[in-house]
């Protein structure tokens, strides 16, 4: 989820002209500032309530449904969906993310950041699932700061990237980034349905894909 994400943000805030480095740099702090709160809430939950084994199955349940939710939400995005509520999704993100770099950039971008660490993302379930039994809250914490900073050089290259495009390339890559949701949300999907055991696991070359 966080690339095509991180590309709207980079096409829009090169569309705006604006130095988008720093904004970037407050962007990561604010999604990776939310994995740390995660990582000390599952810690702490983990470790008082003794629930760390059954953590699996109720990943698998959020993935599932989040999953056909973000499917939505870039169908929307892309107009793909016939007008009625469910296109609201796209129309939803669009105004959403004009309203908060029109807001006010930096604090716009900061609450953007903040929002993408709340987003549906199999890595970020996977770490958080390690992290539950880490046994409190600064270890749990500490762990998806850990995982958060090893995010940010590639996402830092793919947004800066698509700030220096010109007005055609940024649109073209902001319809790439809709197809992107789609496809994260496709997965998302099929990793929840294949830890309920209601599809396999998709593998490709030996690589598990879901």
């Amino acid at each position: 989820m966080c690339g095509p994400l991180v590309l709207m943000v980079g096409a829009r805030l090169g569309s705006q002209g604006t130095r988008s480095a720093p904004h970037h740099l407050v962007y990561h702090g604010a999604r990776i500032a939310v994995y740390a709160l995660l990582g000390a809430v599952v810690g702490t939950a983990s470790s008082l309530l003794g629930f760390g084994g059954h953590l699996g199955r109720l990943a698998g349940v959020v993935s599932l449904i989040l999953g056909l939710g973000v499917i939505l939400f870039g169908l929307g995005y892309l107009g793909w969906l016939p007008r009625g509520g469910l296109d609201l999704a796209g129309d939803w993100v669009t105004r959403g993310m004009n309203w908060a770099l029109q807001r006010g950039r930096t604090g716009g971008v900061l609450l953007l950041g903040g929002l993408n660490g709340l987003l549906p993302c199999g890595l970020v379930y996977s770490s958080l699932l390690v992290t539950a039994s880490s046994g409190g809250p600064l270890p749990g914490a500490l762990g998806m700061l850990a995982f958060g900073m090893g995010t940010i050089p590639a996402l830092l290259v793919i947004g800066l990237g698509a700030g220096t495009l010109r007005a055609r390339a940024r649109q073209a890559m902001a319809r790439l980034a809709g197809a992107l949701i789609v496809l994260a949300g496709l997965q998302l999907a099929l990793r929840g349905g294949a830890a309920l055991g209601i599809v396999p696991h998709g593998r490709v070359l030996g690589v598990m894909i879901w």
